[in-house]
């Protein structure tokens, strides 16, 4: 525990010595202005380095205010006990300070907000510089120093110089601890040297001129302002310490030489207002370079919301992309299935067509052979039952037909012989002759005929729409067209029924039109229900051309 606690003593010693050995330079530099008792002074520049060793170092380097602050005023003549009840004083001013800004105001010492400068102005520049102005005012007045007709110009003074001290020297103090050099580039460094010469060719034109003195033109020390916004707005916290500090330095060389707008008839009249004007100086730039700070840190966090926002609608968008490719690949998957299904389907019919075809029909038709026999034989014999055996013969032969009709809707092999016109056409036959109704067949000359396994999606898309009207529509005419519109093909099937209303179409999910939307959606188009000139209904399917046999069978 000694071992850990001795490096810490020794460097509480170190510190406190190097703030008792900066707060008496300050003193002595400060004191060779003193006005009133040889210990009042204008310029203090030990109020800033206290506050700023106490922010920065702690309150445990305290007591090294107090003895700089004896030397100082014990090497200019002051007796030990006034000095040591000034530096009582100097010392609990600081430490009111330092309480108010780090307790109560949670006080930062970069300075990069608003409320820490105005609490650094009002508490720690102006409040806890009246206690030391108070104590020490009145320890010189009390020991016969200055004439009691003296004290309030003494504690006017003194408070100014320490006000003075904390607004110029403290900002640059904390600013050489907080802040890494503000010039970065070649471009920056040739821009500060151009602020800095103008800075100190303007400041030497307005408090190094006599013509200005005696005159009270202070509206002069104006043309410093923009100065002091350039450094601030473009060197932050650095420009803006040193630019005060350059100015605070030649218009004290000037005020005291006797030049300048602040020069009066005393000394003291002409630090005064000097040390008024500095006051106001440094407090603008503060404000100034906080509210700019403050500006770019907002901004700042606008840009880091902006980027984290980018970066979740990205991520969101990327989450959207793989739940759409998801999406598509299942209803890929389900389109597949469902090709596979209507293609098992019409498998099944082609073989149940096959079997009526091949098995039920050759059956009929052997049946038809014997009973042909039978009527002729019985014929022979003039027996009775002849003609109920002619009758027996041609209800076996319709059979056949009808038999043969079927098995060719449930295995359109005309496709595979003729195509699909002869498909339809015989569609058209099968419609008249079994139903009774009129239907038409016209194929324009520029249709293209499709592969195989497109020409009986379309085949059974016209065989759904016509069972359709057959059942619903009670026309007595149905039209079937195919044609071809700029790089679309068009099925449609017409009738002249009594029609459906829109409402129905459009919800319409019967298992008809849906069977005839998946296969329309097969061919990559689209399936339509919409009433007709004739008062009817038409079921149109439009599909784009496929550009090869081999798309159309990568569409199956």
């Amino acid at each position: 525990m000694q071992n850990s606690t001795q490096p810490a003593r020794y460097r509480l010693l170190v510190h406190t010595a190097m703030v008792a050995l900066a707060y008496f330079a300050g003193a002595k530099m400060g004191l060779a202005y003193a006005v009133v008792g040889g210990a009042v002074s204008l310029v203090w520049p030990s109020s800033g380095i206290a506050l700023a060793a106490l922010l920065v170092l702690g309150i445990e380097v305290a007591p090294g205010i107090a003895l700089g602050s004896i030397a100082a005023n014990v090497s200019v003549g002051v007796p030990p006990p006034v000095a040591l009840v000034i530096a009582l004083g100097a010392m609990t001013a600081s430490l009111l300070a330092w309480l108010a800004l780090k307790r109560f105001v949670r006080f930062r010492s970069t300075m990069d907000r608003s409320k820490d400068v105005i609490a650094f102005i009002i508490l720690g520049a102006t409040a806890s510089t009246a206690v030391s102005a108070l104590t020490g005012a009145s320890a010189l007045v009390a020991a016969g120093l200055a004439r009691p007709a003296e004290y309030i110009t003494a504690l006017l003074q003194w408070w100014l110089g320490d006000m003075m001290g904390v607004l110029v020297v403290t900002p640059v103090l904390l600013t050489t601890i907080s802040y890494t050099h503000p010039v970065h580039s070649a471009r920056l460094a040739l821009e500060a040297c151009v602020l800095a010469l103008a800075t100190a060719w303007i400041s030497y034109l307005i408090f190094g001129s006599s013509e200005l003195a005696g005159h009270g033109y202070y509206p002069a020390a104006l043309a410093i302002f923009p100065f002091t916004i350039w450094a601030a707005l473009r060197f932050d916290h650095w420009g803006t310490c040193l630019s005060t500090l350059l100015v605070a330095i030649i218009a004290i060389w000037g005020t005291t030489n006797g030049t300048g707008p602040f020069a009066g008839e005393t000394p003291v009249d002409s630090l005064v207002r000097w040390c008024a004007f500095a006051n106001v100086v440094a407090a603008s730039g503060l404000l100034l370079v906080a509210a700019h700070a403050q500006e770019k840190r907002i901004q700042w966090l606008l840009l880091a919301s902006h980027v984290m926002l980018e970066a979740r609608v990205q991520e969101r968008t990327l989450d959207l992309e793989r739940a759409n490719q998801e999406l598509r690949a299942e209803i890929a998957r389900r389109r597949l299935l469902e090709a596979e299904l209507i293609r098992n389907g019409d498998q099944q019919q082609r073989l149940i067509g096959q079997e009526l075809h091949d098995g039920l029909g050759q059956h009929l038709t052997s049946l038809s052979f014997y009973c042909m026999a039978l009527n002729e034989d019985l014929h022979k014999h003039r027996h009775p039952a002849a003609a109920s055996a002619a009758k027996i013969v041609e209800l076996v032969r319709q059979a056949a037909s009808m038999t043969r009709k079927v098995a060719h809707g449930l295995d359109p092999v005309a496709i595979e012989a003729g195509g699909l016109s002869a498909a339809l056409q015989g569609l058209v036959m099968t419609t008249r002759s079994v139903n009774g109704i009129d239907c038409a067949l016209q194929i324009r000359s520029e249709v293209d005929f499709l592969a195989p396994p497109l020409q009986i999606h379309l085949y059974r898309a016209a065989q759904e729409a016509v069972n359709n009207a057959l059942k619903y529509s009670h026309g007595r005419h149905i039209w079937i067209e195919l044609d071809r519109t700029g790089g679309l093909q068009r099925l449609s099937i017409s009738d002249d029924g009594v029609g459906v209303a829109e409402d129905q179409m459009a919800r319409g999910t019967g298992l008809g039109l849906h069977n005839l939307r998946h296969r329309a959606s097969l061919l990559g188009g689209s399936c339509t229900v919409s009433s007709n000139n004739w008062g009817g209904t038409t079921v149109a399917i439009s599909f784009p051309i496929p550009e090869s046999p081999d798309h159309a069978r990568n569409t199956m």
